[in-house]
């Protein structure tokens, strides 16, 4: 699907089946500052660019993302919390750093914005002010970003949908009826929809990826502990969660991991850095690698057009020059899913006790959701010996990942086993207990967690539209500290299939 279809033809398709009014004038006739074309013709390096010629300024981007998420907002819920004020106050005080200038959203969860609340998409952080900049978002503001908004997530983060109590579901641009994935749905919905060219993500267990793969949009989770968490952020689980971007094109995300890659002060761990720039190795060729295609790891029923979309990519790896052949790790995914599943709960669990410490109330009385407070339950059932015994069994399946990799430099697999399904079907059900819930998103995203169990860096790459107009991806995935040689694949691969000009009906 090429081309941007109107908002007027978006309109009469489907407007009355959204449930709700949809604004009928177009986002072109809106526009007095004729920016429209323009800002939907550039990433955020083409923007960076254009106000340091002069050609646009700060102010005028900045207002056309405000008028962009005033419209889309209507229809996907996407951004939950406005900082316009905060972010007009920046533009007026002056920016400097490679991306001076650029409108960005961050995702309501995994960064601390100081003056401003983070809430998690938890009723339960409402009115909660950050006192401080977290590191990551100090480095965004370094590199000249200019953040205006929050971006709608599930409840902590914990679902593969972006359907929260709080806010409401998020909606996929490309079939409003549709989960734009999660838990980073409302940063890819923004990105997909022409919002802004890129924003922030966080990926605790495909995050980034899945609702890249989603809307159509790049994600890319760099190496564990790559780019920041703190301060005053726990590792959680085995340090699987990991912060970067969604982005519509490939050398945007090498720029922003330029821009935030690198050991925090007081940080207990840092990752392996790559040698020199990832924009360098974006544009570099990546030689001649030798792939692993994993088709069968983990057992799960696997939608034709997913399928075929990763047969796709092999196909077009194999004309690039890559040596292509089917090989999986043999990792015992029961054990896999159960310690996964284990240490989320038992590091979740005191999380929310420690937070309703802090607020002097009980967990009862914060507010959660139900689901939520289910996980809180089931955390308090494991003691420290099942922690460290959960944590042995990812030790283990990185072992027998890192053994493939001995031979493979790339493993290529689907990022989820079917399209995104609709809203209401993959979140919490009142008759669910947590095992249900798990069970039943591990069919649409079972893929994405192992990576995050064991470190590597892990690419969501745009494959094109399915018969059904909503998008298809693929994912790839780089021994631990190559993140280099996998943005540069990603980049060949983003030359010889583009996919910036796919664009949804929203």
């Amino acid at each position: 699907m090429t081309g941007r279809v109107t908002r007027r033809q978006f309109v009469l398709a489907t407007g009355a089946a959204v449930g709700a009014a949809v604004p009928r004038a177009s986002t072109h006739a809106a526009n007095a500052s004729g920016l429209d074309d323009l800002y939907d013709r550039s990433d955020a390096t083409d923007l960076a660019a254009l106000v340091q010629r002069r050609a646009v300024s700060p102010k005028e981007l900045l207002e056309e993302a405000i008028r962009r998420t005033e419209l889309a907002n209507a229809q996907l819920n996407c951004v939950t919390l406005k900082h316009y004020q905060l972010a007009e106050a920046a533009v007026a005080e002056g920016l400097s750093g490679p991306l001076a200038g650029v409108p960005f959203l961050v995702k309501d969860l995994g960064i601390q914005l100081a003056g401003t609340p983070t809430t998690g998409g938890s009723r339960a952080l409402f009115g909660v002010n950050a006192p401080y900049d977290s590191t990551m978002a100090a480095r965004y503001k370094q590199a000249g970003l200019v953040i205006f908004g929050k971006t709608n997530v599930p409840e902590f983060g914990m679902a593969f949908t972006t359907e929260s109590m709080a806010y409401g579901p998020c909606r996929n641009p490309w079939n409003l009826r549709h989960t734009p994935g999660g838990s980073s749905g409302g940063s890819a919905a923004a990105v997909a929809a022409g919002i802004v060219p890129v924003a922030h993500g966080t990926d605790g267990g495909g995050s980034i990826r899945v609702p890249a793969a989603a809307c159509g949009v790049f994600g890319f989770k760099p190496t564990r502990l790559l780019t920041p968490r703190g301060p005053g952020a726990a590792l959680g689980p085995a340090a699987m969660t990991v912060g970067h971007v969604l982005s519509r094109t490939v050398r945007d995300s090498a720029l922003l991991l330029d821009l935030t890659a690198g050991y925090e002060a007081g940080a207990p761990f840092a990752a392996p850095r790559s040698h020199g720039s990832f924009v360098t190795a974006m544009r570099r060729d990546p030689g001649s690698l030798r792939i692993a295609l994993n088709l069968t790891e983990p057992d799960v029923a696997l939608d034709s057009e997913c399928r075929a979309a990763v047969i796709a990519a092999a196909n077009r790896l194999e004309a690039l020059g890559h040596a292509v052949e089917e090989a999986a790790p043999g990792v015992d995914f029961d054990a896999v899913n159960s310690a996964q599943m284990e240490l989320v709960l038992c590091q979740f669990s005191k999380g929310m006790h420690d937070l309703a410490r802090l607020r002097g109330l009980t967990v009862e009385s914060l507010g959660l959701e139900p689901l939520t407070l289910e996980f809180v339950r089931q955390g308090e059932r494991y003691s420290a010996a099942d922690y460290i015994r959960n944590c042995q069994a990812t030790y283990a399946a990185g072992a027998r990942v890192a053994e493939l990799q001995e031979t493979y430099d790339i493993i290529l697999e689907p990022v989820t086993a079917t399209l995104p399904p609709r809203l209401n079907v993959i979140n919490y059900q009142d008759d669910d207990t947590h095992v249900s819930f798990v069970e039943r998103f591990r069919k649409y995203a079972a893929y994405t967690y192992l990576y995050n169990l064991t470190g590597q860096p892990s690419a969501s790459v745009p494959m094109g539209v399915s018969k059904s107009g909503l998008p298809t991806g693929v994912m790839l995935t780089a021994r631990n500290g190559d993140d280099d040689v996998l943005m540069g694949l990603c980049a060949q691969l983003e030359r010889d299939v583009p996919w910036f000009n796919h664009r949804p009906i929203v």
